[in-house]
């Protein structure tokens, strides 16, 4: 599954707390404290009055929740997350947390990112506390509903699953996730021809939500031209999260200036339905796959890239089954753009700080610390770096190596042979002990006359059968 990211979009522009004065030990002071220096930006210090404020009432959710609140300013959203459950799940507290929209938003946000950042993990259990709490706080947000479904299926809570589809169609019979749900509980059950009309109907609905959500947008914008691509642009400035370019491109390239926190919240709203829009797309495909429908998932991943040119699992899988259609041509050209995206070198600069990190290099592959970079990186032993695991590039890079193989042959470019080559001795350099990648280096040095270094090849994968038995 592939990890689906919210951010914290919101809070730059609409978070705005009270200021009140005061700096003693008892609690409504340290409270007092807390809310100037977290006015002020000061966020270290408002840390740490609100964490004796919290240390002093455990249960008190306006503690809690403020405390909450420093965290996500200093970017510790899972900490944060920890401490809202407290404030959600005080009723009362609730409440007030819902009648502002931005604090409903950012604290919704926190919540989301804990339970995928559990989910990833492999944590479902604590993923579906976050995820629950994301729902009490913010019921009618759809994103919820995606997310609970891949835990409720993690966890094999088909039934929790199936009710939870049930409710959101009885409340709209045209709910997108509604029959997402659908489409995941009949995929669990391995029911593929059901799981893939309820995706369809998902896309089709999710298709009408986008569209009536961007033309609220375009209307608040007064957007009377190139509405596809203003919407393209803010959504990129949210995806990577720069804040200051999406301000500064509504006030000054489109003259907005009244409004920017609505326009936020739009954007959000329609990134997340964006992702949730995709990610059904790849199952679709995926199902198509299953089913041996190679040229209809063909066209669900192209249709896919052409919304998402970044999306890594789409730009694989279409290069899979341009090879299981002998589209070779088609397969390289995809795979090696997929590879340009998640594979580059290092700058001068985080080869200083890779050396800081990293004392020992003498591995094929080594993850990076958090601390590296906000990212997942692996550093591999050709010094490049790859956002992808390296589980992830060996199937990328046997697939690639085929291609090349199979073009040499049939388009009689010896050239190709060497491309092959390339790619399958990048495999050994992340996993020594891969045998395809032996045996398919032997086959490719014989087709391309070598047969001493083919000998060569298959003697180590002979021998390394042995050692693994």
């Amino acid at each position: 599954m592939k990890k689906i990211i919210l951010l914290i979009f919101l809070f730059t522009f609409c978070f705005k707390p009270s200021i009140l004065a005061g700096q003693n030990k008892p609690y409504d002071v340290l409270m007092r404290s807390g809310k100037i220096y977290l006015q002020n930006r000061q966020y270290e210090k408002a840390k740490e009055m609100f964490e004796q404020a919290v240390s002093q009432r455990p249960d008190d959710p306006d503690g809690n929740f403020y405390l909450a609140i420093t965290l996500i300013s200093l970017g510790d959203y899972q900490s944060a997350a920890k401490y809202l459950l407290v404030s959600v799940n005080d009723n009362n507290y609730l409440k007030k947390i819902q009648k502002d929209e931005n604090y409903k938003l950012t604290c919704w946000s926190s919540l989301i990112e804990a339970s995928q950042n559990y989910l990833v993990n492999n944590k479902s259990d604590s993923a579906l506390i976050y995820a629950k709490g994301a729902l009490i706080l913010d019921p009618e947000r759809p994103f919820n509903y995606t997310l609970l479904s891949q835990i409720y299926a993690n966890l094999k809570m088909y039934d929790s699953l199936y009710l939870l589809a049930e409710n959101m169609r009885s409340k709209d019979p045209n709910s997108p996730q509604a029959y997402s749900l659908f489409g995941s509980y009949y995929l669990a059950k391995e029911d593929y021809d059901n799981a893939l009309n309820s995706f369809e109907t998902s896309i089709r609905n999710y298709e009408k939500r986008i569209e009536e959500e961007k033309d609220k947008l375009a209307e608040l914008l007064r957007l009377k031209e190139n509405k596809e691509k203003v919407i393209k642009k803010l959504l990129n400035y949210q995806s990577e999260k720069k804040i200051k370019e999406f301000e500064s491109y509504l006030k000054d390239t489109l003259k907005f200036r009244s409004g920017i926190e609505k326009v936020a919240q739009l954007v959000l709203e329609l990134s997340s339905l964006n992702q949730e829009y995709t990610q059904n797309l790849l199952r679709v495909g995926l199902i198509q796959m299953q089913k041996k429908k190679e040229k209809e998932a063909v066209n669900t991943f192209k249709k896919l890239v052409e919304i998402d040119e970044k999306n890594y699992d789409a730009l694989f899988y279409l290069g899979v089954n341009y090879y299981n259609l002998s589209l070779y041509d088609s397969c390289r050209i995809t795979l090696e753009n997929l590879i340009s995206l998640v594979v580059r070198q290092p700058t001068e600069e985080e080869k200083a700080k890779i050396k800081e990190l990293i004392t020992d290099t003498s591995l094929n592959y080594i993850e990076l610390p958090s601390q590296f970079l906000p990212y997942s990186y692996y550093l591999i032993k050709d010094n490049s770096l790859s956002i992808l695991a390296p589980e992830r590039l060996e199937n990328i890079y046997m697939i690639l190596g085929g291609s090349y193989a199979q073009l040499a042959k049939l388009e009689t470019r010896p050239l190709y042979y060497d491309s092959s080559i390339k790619y399958f001795e990048k495999i050994i350099l992340i996993n020594p002990k891969n045998l395809d990648a032996y045996q398919n280096l032997a086959v490719v040095y014989r087709d391309k006359g070598d047969k001493e270094t083919a000998k060569k090849y298959l003697e180590k994968k002979m021998k390394l059968e042995k050692e693994l038995k």
